[in-house]
């Protein structure tokens, strides 16, 4: 697998074990540019439904909207790292949980961040 990760106009080295900051510039930087930044951001969550039970139409397709943007999103980061690094977002449903546990691992303070990275 190359060490660079090409899509359209965007063009950066793959997450390693050592680049982390770099990278989450840059990652963060195509998301902010696709318009998909809000899917990372701290306060992201699926949109609800004032009556889980029987959403309305426009509750529906709000829903709809996240989910193609979330994958999307998970899409780009998926992409965009090496094949050492997909244990770190194994079991993350969104891309805001990727996001969680890559930070977990990348920037832990302590022994657990000594040894992970």
């Amino acid at each position: 697998m190359s060490d660079e990760y090409t899509t359209g106009s965007y063009r950066m080295e793959m997450l390693k074990a050592h680049n982390w900051m770099p990278w989450k510039r840059r990652m963060m930087a195509v998301l902010r540019d696709l318009g998909l930044e809000k899917y990372i951001a701290k306060d992201a969550k699926t949109p609800g439904s004032a009556n889980p039970q029987n959403p309305t139409t426009a509750e529906l397709e709000a829903t709809r909207k996240w989910a193609e943007g979330d994958a999307k999103a998970q899409t780009r980061i998926e992409l965009a790292i090496s094949d050492a690094e997909m244990i770190h977002i194994s079991g993350a449903m969104t891309v805001r949980e990727m996001w969680d546990q890559f930070t977990m691992v990348k920037e832990s303070k302590g022994r657990l961040g000594v040894l992970a990275t």
